[in-house]
């Protein structure tokens, strides 16, 4: 990955940079501000609040340097947050003058720190030689099968888990080393993890460590914990964690520390001896000048002797009061946790870390439970001989083919689809297995709509496009596609459920093209309404889903399309409708894509755009 972001960059323009997404120009200082952990904030717009055209995430780290060739050293800082107009971004310490007074560009960087953890990660179990860590690497390269302790129902559970949910939680506890838990969309894996804590915290186990491959998913683990009322802390910088969640931080807690405001006045008194110390020698060549500055010098880094133990001392507090730690999978090869042990780790979205990754957990845990569905998203490979060695393949996976039932277990219950929507999905991804809870079964969209509202909404709608010549458009610069023509049918579908009465936040629209998301972005400015590609909506929910297919040609060429697990993520996240628009004359010819479309036709749910009122 970081091999192809540096070539990706050299001998690129800075226009060729922005279209792909990699760069941001012409932006200057709005606004400073001190956010949490002391870190140095900065807003940033275009003159007159232009559009920024990029999607960047927080925490995404970035480079900033001046438009002008030959300028100041750029500086480093990580996106705090993002809209489509303004960035904010965190700074260790405040940035040069260039930063906050001038034009400056953006560069978005590759994240190599997390992938020379995973390195690290790997030569650290591939040395296990004894003991329980010999025990766990022949588990984890299969030589070994799971061992399961005999145990009963965990009490105190909550009462809204159905019986297969309860099983889980009580195989997950019995587990000597490890458990894979496979949840289908809507079926609620988190909540299993959380329940998991909870009850593991109630038996005292001992301190837990909930993580994941990514920020998001972690907050979501954190969100829980603390609605199950466990003391949890959030590891990691604060730009990487959501705003309602800040105040769970190890950096806010700790700052609310006793021993922390008073390592502060201690370093604000050894930075003051610091400078009688400069200010003594600067006055002279004196002897006693010279002894008061050695004093006041030796003064100060007692000070911050100090300072800095009172600091570890309000650390320890914080960490040593919590019952669950939440954090990545790639803070687990730095401090605090390098360092620390847990009983039981939980890891949330297990499928979409990279194996190397995952070994961080087992590092840092004596048992382990792995959440995911290995039919949705694998983990993002950018390199294809990486992905041809097995590197897209996560350990999840990996573990499931080799010891299969014995460290296994499916939810089968859900309760996002209706059944309309979860019908095709269940007997393509998961042999028919799938089942919906009765609250969600026959929920329709019209119940959310206006009274009187005449809108054809059935469970799963498919737009054809075929014949209309809406052929796709590979964009010149960057390495993507849009439709215009489809876009303009996205967006008369995203007004007709708003004049119907759907809230914006009931909407999202969503497609496999990123490309196409920043088309109906401009499309849909303002209206209120989700878009982003399919691979970023993965794990989250809509009542009404609109999703553009994009690929229209004479090829018949679907390219993403084809990625099954993309398809699993694209057709189920929606509660009530689903709505495709694409062309069945290029979709029907791969396999899938053509019972897509003629499950539409069986379900009354296909319609020709010739005919469609809003074309």
């Amino acid at each position: 990955m970081l091999e192809r972001a540096a070539e990706e960059r050299r001998g690129l323009t800075q226009a060729e940079r922005e279209a792909r997404g990699l760069s941001v120009s012409d932006l200057e200082s709005i606004e400073e501000a001190v956010g949490v952990g002391g870190r140095f904030v900065l807003a940033l717009e275009r003159p007159g609040a232009a559009r920024l055209g990029v999607r960047w995430t927080p925490g995404d780290p970035v480079e900033v340097r001046s438009r002008r060739a030959g300028g100041a050293t750029p500086e480093r800082a990580v996106v705090l947050r993002g809209t489509p107009t303004r960035l904010e971004l965190a700074f260790e310490r405040p940035p040069g003058d260039f930063v906050r007074s001038g034009r400056v560009v953006v560069d978005v960087l590759p994240d190599d720190v997390t992938t020379g953890r995973a390195l690290a990660a790997v030569d650290a179990v591939a040395g296990l030689e004894r003991g329980a860590g010999r025990r766990m690497r022949d588990l984890l390269l299969g030589i070994r099968p799971p061992e399961f302790e005999t145990a009963g129902e965990p009490r105190g559970l909550d009462s809204r888990l159905n019986p297969e949910q309860r099983e889980a939680v009580r195989v997950a506890l019995a587990a000597r080393d490890l458990f894979c838990l496979q949840g289908p969309p809507g079926t609620g894996k988190s909540a299993v993890l959380a329940a998991v804590a909870g009850a593991a915290a109630r038996e005292g186990r001992g301190q837990l460590l909930c993580t994941a491959a990514s920020n998001a998913a972690v907050d979501h683990l954190l969100s829980l914990c603390l609605d199950a009322g466990l003391r949890a802390v959030r590891i990691g910088h604060p730009a990487r964690v959501a705003e309602p969640l800040q105040h769970a931080v190890l950096d806010a807690l700790v700052e609310a520390h006793p021993d922390h405001r008073l390592a502060r006045e201690l370093f604000d008194d050894a930075f003051a001896l610091l400078g009688h110390a400069r200010k003594q020698r600067a006055r002279g060549r004196s002897r006693e000048r010279f002894a008061h500055a050695r004093a006041a010098q030796s003064e100060a880094h007692a000070l911050f002797r100090e300072a800095r133990a009172l600091e570890r001392k309000a650390v320890d507090a914080v960490l040593g009061g919590a019952d669950v730690l939440c954090a990545t999978l790639a803070a687990l090869g730095t401090e605090p946790l390098s360092g620390m042990h847990f009983p039981l780790a939980l890891v949330d979205e297990a499928t979409q870390a990279t194996e190397p990754l995952t070994l961080l957990a087992f590092l840092r845990a004596d048992r382990v439970v792995l959440a995911g569905d290995h039919r949705q998203l694998p983990p993002t490979i950018l390199s294809p001989r990486a992905a041809q060695g097995g590197l897209s393949k996560s350990l999840f996976e990996r573990l499931v083919d080799s010891h299969g039932g014995a460290v296994h277990r499916m939810l089968k219950e859900q309760y996002r689809m209706n059944d309309g929507l979860m019908a095709f999905v269940s007997a393509e991804f998961y042999g028919g297995e799938l089942r919906s809870h009765p609250a969600v079964a026959n929920r329709t969209l019209a119940e959310l709509l206006a009274p009187g509202a005449a809108l054809d909404v059935p469970p799963f709608l498919f737009l054809d496009t075929a014949g209309r010549g809406f052929d796709e458009a590979r964009q010149e610069r960057a390495e993507s596609f849009d439709n215009p023509g489809e876009a303009a049918l996205v967006q008369a579908r995203v007004e007709a459920l708003l004049r119907a009465g759907l809230a914006p936040e009931g909407i999202a629209v969503i497609t496999p093209y990123r490309g196409q998301a920043l088309r109906l972005q401009a499309a849909l400015d303002g209206a209120g309404v989700e878009v982003d590609t399919v691979d970023a909506f993965q794990g989250r929910e809509a009542e009404a889903v609109v999703v553009s297919a994009v690929r229209s040609n004479v090829r018949a060429e679907v390219g993403f399309l084809s990625d099954l697990r993309r398809m699993n993520v694209t057709l189920s996240r929606a509660r009530r409708h689903l709505f495709v628009v694409g062309d069945s004359a290029t979709l029907a010819g791969h396999p899938f894509q053509g019972r897509l479309v003629d499950h539409a036709r069986a379900v009354h749910g296909y319609r020709s755009s010739w005919e469609w009122a809003d074309s």
